[in-house]
């Protein structure tokens, strides 16, 4: 594992995702062996934000992981990817309550978590801006 004065890679990519910076966390997660599914869906919703392209060509990966480690029937695993196809538009509300649904049906509740914190984020400006 690859230690550095600032400790392991994987703490430095849990900081970088809680900071936001996008370009360290997408560096320190390709060091990893294998970047946890919850971190992945936190550091795809980032690039969402951050770098669209690269989130349009994450959403399969992540989406492949979702379906294989988790065995979504067929039906779920469209209602996932349809989910995901949904954030970078006008549903992205919706797109978000369906993936954490799916998620929180199988036991996902990082996973959810993350979804969950999204949304929150999102009402925040609104909420404040009355």
């Amino acid at each position: 594992m690859f230690v550095t004065a600032q400790g392991t890679t994987y703490p430095q990519f849990k900081r970088a995702l809680e900071r936001r910076n996008f370009m360290l966390a997408w560096t320190m997660a390709a060091e990893l062996p294998k970047v946890p599914l919850a971190d992945g869906l936190q550091l795809l919703l980032l690039a969402h934000d951050v770098e669209p392209a690269r989130f349009d060509r994450a959403v399969p990966r992540w989406h492949a992981r979702l379906c294989s480690e988790q065995r979504l029937s067929s039906g779920e695993a469209q209602l996932a990817l349809a989910a995901l196809n949904a954030l970078p538009g006008p549903g992205a509300q919706s797109g978000v309550q369906s993936l954490a649904a799916v998620c929180e049906n199988h036991g996902l509740g990082r996973e959810a978590q993350v979804l969950q914190a999204r949304l929150s984020r999102r009402r925040q400006p609104a909420a404040s801006a009355g």
